[in-house]
């Protein structure tokens, strides 16, 4: 959804819930359903089970909503006479660069080197711009590895005020990423991909249609592990079927607007999310998958695929 260009800090953080909320209330759903299953299991196994899934489906689908990204919940059989679980591939907050003086950071190690200007009248309150003689790209942020994990998938997003119809680099983070616009404000993104084997391919999408010029927009990249796509303002501008693991190598370095090719306008918030799984929630032992089912969701939290789970019951040898 798009947001409004004189929307103030305090009302974007009036406007719903944020994501540190959202997790709260799903810790809490979390902690009830754990008191409610300590009864449950002395009885059904399976509605066990299903309250179970019920619960990591819920928190998926609620994901999907509050961030606009697809989610998916797994249920997986138990190896060598370990129990069968669920779990939830969600996405999580990495980073946020707002460009705000004297932003605070918890961790030194998310603390970004900016260049440029600072303009006071951004989309959310202070902006950058890149100015000619930047030595530097306009944001620089060496990615500690054990903070910002994206094997499983990412997304960036990035707020713009394109004021020139003029080819850049917004983003640069090799050799994983790089996001283009060309002369026409069209946005290309690349990512480059690995199989587990040491076999690695490069993967790109392009947009046909162009970034709007002279007024704010959200520009988004993504991967999950099945997809890569760009969107703008929540529009999907392209999209490429891919599979593999983000090739994330150590010492990597993301730059906003580097020097040999600068962003022709502002930059507002830069926000960095991965997706990755949820602790699992272990099954009754009478219970084991036929094999592993997913549930999976689009950005809305509309159900995609509701598999029907088939079980061997253990006690008696026989499928359910």
């Amino acid at each position: 959804m798009q947001r409004s260009a004189r929307q103030s800090p305090s009302a974007r953080r009036d406007a719903g819930f944020t994501l540190l909320e959202l997790m709260t209330v799903i810790a809490i759903i979390s902690v009830l359903m754990g008191i409610g299953l300590g009864y449950l299991s002395k009885t059904d196994p399976e509605l066990v089970a299903e309250t179970i899934l019920r619960g990591e489906r819920r928190a998926a689908q609620m994901t999907a909503r509050a961030e606009g990204v697809p989610t998916e919940v797994w249920v997986r059989p138990g190896l060598d006479g370990e129990p069968a679980f669920v779990q939830s591939r969600l996405l999580e907050p990495v980073v946020s660069f707002q460009f705000e003086p004297g932003q605070p950071y918890l961790d030194p190690r998310l603390q970004p080197a900016l260049a440029g200007e600072e303009v006071a009248a951004g989309r959310f309150g202070a902006a950058r711009r890149s100015v000619e003689d930047d030595r530097q790209p306009l944001l620089r942020w060496p990615v500690p590895a054990l903070i910002a994990d994206f094997r499983d998938g990412f997304v960036l997003r990035m707020d713009l005020f394109l004021e020139e119809r003029r080819g850049c680099v917004l983003v640069d983070m090799p050799p994983m990423l790089e996001v283009r616009l060309d002369d026409g404000l069209r946005p290309d993104a690349r990512i480059r991909l690995t199989d587990g084997q040491g076999q690695s391919q490069r993967k790109s999408t392009q947009a046909q249609l162009a970034m709007p010029l002279r007024r704010w927009s959200t520009l988004e990249v993504g991967y999950d592990g099945r997809s890569f796509w760009l969107e703008c303002d929540g529009r999907d501008f392209a999209r490429t079927q891919a599979e593999g693991v983000p090739e994330q190598k150590q010492g990597m370095t993301l730059d906003i607007s580097p020097v040999e090719a600068q962003v022709a306008g502002l930059v507002d918030e830069v926000l960095l999310l991965a997706f990755a799984f949820a602790p699992p929630q272990y099954l009754p032992m009478e219970l084991q998958p036929t094999e592993t089912f997913r549930f999976t969701y689009d950005k809305r939290g509309e159900p995609l695929g509701t598999p029907t789970i088939r079980y061997v019951d253990l006690t008696s040898g026989g499928g359910q």
